[in-house]
């Protein structure tokens, strides 16, 4: 059997350090900055859902069918978000290494492993996080926040200014409301928005 074909098998924590020593390679012992950015849920998701009459992105994968999803939304997503993340390496003078979860694929993480490896990789290896635009309409971005925050790091909008808990919670607010009107499910977004008030409070 030839290396190419043998298969292993982990704990999705072995993974984790897999990876992120991986990532360690690039570092070498400095941090980098965070680039957050839409991708499984946001503001295009949301429209497609609206479009569909779905009320979550399980059924609305389901529905489109994978081939549709990728092309319609994913690839689209991370295209958007790799922008992102180039444009803020040259604004911010092209010597800061900035990371994107875009182009990050770990076969058979449930969304769940996903976020806690950004999670991880925030806490340990991140020194400022940047939020695209319309960043919170997307759980994972508005998780990111909260990861960020609590953990003592500066955080961002797109164009640079400062990301406030106050104005990052009003935001998330706004976007819950607006989707609500709109009949998609916000459970998820108002946890998170619960998180935010949780560590607002304990400061």
């Amino acid at each position: 059997m030839s290396d190419q074909q043998r298969v292993f098998s982990r704990s999705h924590a072995d993974e984790v350090d897999i990876a992120l020593s991986a990532i360690d390679c690039v570092l070498n012992g400095e941090k980098a900055v965070y680039a957050s950015s839409e991708l499984t849920t946001g503001r295009l998701v949301s429209s497609v859902l609206r479009e569909t009459g779905l009320e979550n992105t399980s059924d609305l994968r389901r529905h489109l069918g994978e081939h549709e999803y990728t092309t319609r939304i994913w690839d689209r997503n991370v295209a958007a978000a790799t922008a992102f993340a180039r444009k803020l390496h040259h604004s911010l003078g092209g010597n800061q290494i900035v990371i994107t979860p875009a182009p990050f694929m770990a076969r058979g993480w449930n969304q769940s492993e996903y976020l806690s490896f950004w999670k991880t990789l925030i806490r340990s290896r991140i020194k400022a996080v940047y939020f695209n635009e319309n960043w919170e309409y997307s759980n994972g971005c508005a998780y990111e926040l909260v990861e960020a925050l609590d953990a003592g790091l500066p955080t961002f909008e797109a164009r640079g200014e400062p990301l406030a808990p106050s104005r990052a919670a009003a935001l998330i607010e706004r976007a819950i409301a607006e989707l609500r009107e709109q009949g998609l499910n916000v459970e998820v977004l108002s946890g998170h928005l619960g998180r935010l008030e949780s560590v607002r409070n304990s400061r």
